[in-house]
């Protein structure tokens, strides 16, 4: 696992960032009015992970809705799934656009984002998808990519293990998740892991991505800084074989 330090914000890091800027707007439109890069360690550390592979590729993006990383995807993939609870999503929209819920103003009604995701690419197909029950045979993708979203659902475990079900071996999962020396247990739709957890929940999994112990200086701190909370990324290859167990 490596743990976000802001060291890492280099020249080369800016360059990627901006490259998928100048691709989403290129697909987009110049005057779509909502944010379209959030998270930006956690963003660079998942580009810098997919690359063209050869043959017929398949990629699945999860909680999907509001961001735009399946429109970078359809660049090296034949078929990109962006996926979310999107009933769920589209409630919460509806109550936002009728005042009964707090607006975000830098997310995009859901409407908006879902006819912009449809035109960006035809490779972009997006579906409904409980993570913990995945409707993908064994080893159909070759990139599966979570952002941020596995501490917002309760049964983490059975979420990984199904991604992982999913993946073609030789395929990657790229995933990202939120730390914290103290941890914190799931409730008003959040859980943060401690190391300790983070260690013990991807021990069975290749894991392959570098390895950095976390630096819970307040320099690190992620969000608004007011708690020490850290981002994790881990890269998980799939063997040609499909084991699981190291």
């Amino acid at each position: 696992m490596k743990f976000f330090d802001r060291a890492d914000s280099t020249l080369e890091s800016r360059a990627l960032l901006s490259d998928y800027d100048a691709l989403v707007a290129e697909k987009l439109g110049p005057d779509y009015p909502f944010p379209t890069r959030m998270r930006d360690w956690e963003l660079t550390e998942v580009l810098k992970h997919l690359r063209p592979v050869s043959g017929h590729c398949r990629a699945i993006d999860t909680g999907s809705y509001n961001t735009y990383l399946g429109i970078w995807i359809a660049r090296i993939a034949d078929e990109v799934v962006v996926s979310d609870l999107l009933m769920r999503r589209l409630a919460k929209s509806l109550l936002r656009r009728f005042r009964l819920a707090p607006k975000k103003p830098a997310e995009a009604p859901f409407a908006r984002w879902y006819l912009s995701m449809r035109r960006a690419s035809s490779k972009i197909r997006i579906r409904q998808v409980d993570l913990t029950r995945m409707p993908f045979p064994d080893g159909h993708f070759e990139y599966i990519t979570s952002i941020s979203v596995v501490e917002h659902i309760p049964r983490v475990e059975a979420t990984i293990a199904e991604m992982y079900r999913c993946l073609k071996p030789g395929g990657k999962l790229l995933l990202t998740t939120d730390c914290s020396p103290e941890g914190k247990p799931y409730g008003d739709g959040v859980r943060y892991f401690t190391v300790d957890e983070l260690e013990e929940m991807f021990y069975p999994y290749p894991v392959v991505s570098e390895r950095r112990a976390p630096d819970f200086r307040r320099e690190n701190w992620c969000y608004h800084g007011d708690r020490p909370l850290l981002t994790a990324f881990v890269a998980i290859e799939k063997p040609s074989g499909g084991e699981r167990s190291r």
